[in-house]
């Protein structure tokens, strides 16, 4: 009987460890299973971060390019825009600072611009504001001025807020004609930054 009971036990003994080493084996493939679908996931998660990371790299560098080009496309116009003036001071300015200096020129320029304001013999309704700094300048030519056909519809007035060349305006208030240094300057100017641009660039 003791050998029956032995043999129960051996053979219980077996069968658990069978159904143990099954059941182990079983265990040790499902973590096996759980172990490699965690590295795939950890694997693909991976890829995500890298591939994100080169997209916003790539994305940085296509955005610092565009900046940089605008940048400098800005910063070429802007050096163009200072040689043109600073060209145009040297070059422009003096010769019409000159003009201006010349008193016949002026008187001139004056008689010229009140001349086409003559219709059918008449005066126009204007008032000729001069440079107060210059107004021992003009006095001689106010007088004679004075004596011509103009004189019925011109007013003089001097002006300590002009600081050169002369303004015609409307006694109505209806338009002002400028003819200072500076209104030259952006008119000849207008007209020099073109050749100046194909001289340059």
């Amino acid at each position: 009987m003791e050998n029956k009971i032995q043999a129960l036990a051996d053979k219980l003994y077996q069968d658990g460890l069978g159904k143990g080493k099954e059941e182990g084996e079983r265990l040790l493939a499902q973590a096996k299973e759980q172990a490699r679908q965690i590295q795939e996931e950890a694997r693909r998660k991976a890829e995500e971060i890298v591939e994100k990371a080169r997209k916003e790299a790539e994305d940085l560098k296509n955005n610092t390019l565009t900046e940089v080009k605008i940048t400098s496309r800005q910063m070429i116009a802007t050096l163009k825009q200072e040689l043109e003036n600073k060209l145009l001071d040297k070059v422009v300015a003096p010769g019409i600072h000159s003009a201006m200096e010349q008193q016949e020129f002026m008187q001139e320029l004056i008689l010229k611009a009140l001349s086409a304001f003559k219709s059918d013999g008449k005066a126009p309704d204007l008032r000729l504001l001069l440079p107060e700094a210059d107004r021992a300048r003009y006095d001689a030519f106010l007088k004679d001025l004075t004596g011509s056909v103009l004189k019925e519809g011109l007013s003089v007035s001097f002006s300590g807020d002009l600081q050169g060349g002369f303004r015609l305006e409307d006694k109505q208030g209806g338009y002002m004609l400028s003819f200072t240094e500076e209104d030259f300057m952006a008119l000849f100017g207008e007209y020099a930054r073109p050749r100046l641009k194909q001289l340059l660039f």
